[in-house]
C-alpha cells in the first residue's frame, strides 16, 4: 500500500509522514518511510550551536550525495531506466519549466522518484512518501507558470496512482511564518536550492486546481489541516484508521486466493485417493 502526501511548502508533509510512520510501527505494521531531500526541521526557537551547525553540514552533504548514490543504484537496474527516464521526460514535456536548470533538476529528481516508487510498489507492506508524483506535478506547474486543468490532468495520466493521497494545508500566515523560519535556519546552500517565500505561497492556488482535477478523476484524497500539535494528532488518528482498514482488506484479499488454491489441490487429491 502506497500513501502519498502533497501540499504547499511548510504545510507539514514530512512531519506528518514521520509521525504517522511511528504510530503505525507501534501497532506492529511494517512501514517504509520515503522522505524527500529536506533535512529534519528544527524548531524556530532552537539555538544554533556547534552541534546543530555540524548537523546542518551533514544534511547538506547528504543532500548533495544522495542523488548521485540513487542514480548509481539505477544503473544496476537497466530495465527500469527507460521507464523512469521516460516518465520524467513526459511530465517535463507536458509542463516545461521556464529555465533549463530547473528542468535538469526535476528530470533527475523525477527519474529517481520513479525508480523508488516502482521498486517499492512490489512490496507488501505500507509505504509512505512525504512527497511524490502529485507534488512533482505541482512543482512543474508552478515553475512553468501554467495552472491549466487539462494539462495537469494529462500529466496525472502518466504517473502511478497511490492507494491514498493526503493533502495538507494551513493558513497563509502560518505557512509564511514556517517558510521564513525555514529560510532563516537553513544554511546558504539550502537557501540557494529553495524557492523564495512568495513563490512557495503561490503554489497554494495550483494545489487547489490539482485537488479539483484529482476529485474529478475519482482519486481517494484525504484533506488535512496542519495548524498545531493538536491538529497533527487528530490527523494521524484519522489516517491511521483509514490505513488500517485498507491494510486489513488487502491482507484478506491475499489470503483468499491461497485458501482457494489449497481447496483445489485437496479436491484433486481426493479424486486420486477415493
Amino acid at each position: 500500500m502506497i500513501i502519498e502526501f502533497f501540499g504547499p511548502p511548510g504545510a507539514g508533509k514530512t512531519t506528518l509522514a514521520r509521525t504517522l510512520a511511528a504510530r503505525l510501527r507501534e501497532r506492529d505494521y511494517t512501514v517504509d518511510l520515503v522522505l524527500s531531500h529536506r533535512p529534519a526541521e528544527r524548531a524556530s526557537s532552537e539555538t544554533v550551536t556547534p552541534s546543530t551547525a555540524l548537523r546542518t553540514i551533514s544534511f547538506t552533504t547528504r543532500r548533495l550525495t544522495r542523488p548521485l548514490a540513487e542514480l548509481v543504484s539505477m544503473m544496476f537496474r537497466p530495465r527500469g531506466i527507460s521507464r523512469d527516464l521516460g516518465t520524467a521526460l513526459n511530465l517535463i514535456r507536458i509542463l516545461p519549466p521556464s529555465n533549463t536548470l530547473s528542468s535538469l533538476r526535476l528530470l533527475q529528481y523525477m527519474s529517481r522518484l520513479s525508480h523508488a516508487w516502482f521498486r517499492r510498489s512490489t512490496i507488501a507492506h505500507i509505504v509512505l512518501f512525504d512527497q511524490a508524483f502529485v507534488q512533482a506535478i505541482c512543482s512543474l506547474a508552478l515553475l512553468c507558470g501554467i495552472a491549466d486543468e487539462a494539462l495537469i490532468s494529462y500529466a496525472l495520466d502518466f504517473v502511478p496512482e497511490p492507494d491514498i493521497l493526503v493533502r495538507l494545508d494551513a493558513p497563509t500566515k502560518l505557512l509564511e511564518e514556517r517558510l521564513r523560519d525555514r529560510h532563516r535556519l537553513g544554511g546558504p546552500f539550502e537557501q540557494m536550492l529553495e524557492l523564495d517565500v512568495e513563490t512557495s505561497l503561490n503554489s497554494r492556488s495550483i494545489i487547489d486546481v490539482l485537488h479539483e482535477v484529482l476529485r474529478k478523476k475519482g482519486r481517494n484524497v484525504v484533506s488535512i489541516s496542519s495548524l498545531d500539535r493538536s491538529s497533527l494528532a487528530a490527523a494521524v488518528e484519522q489516517l491511521e484508521r483509514q490505513i488500517v482498514v485498507i491494510a486489513e482488506q488487502q491482507k484478506r484479499a491475499t489470503v483468499k486466493p491461497a485458501i482457494l488454491e489449497a481447496n483445489i489441490s485437496d479436491h484433486s487429491l481426493l479424486k486420486h485417493f477415493p
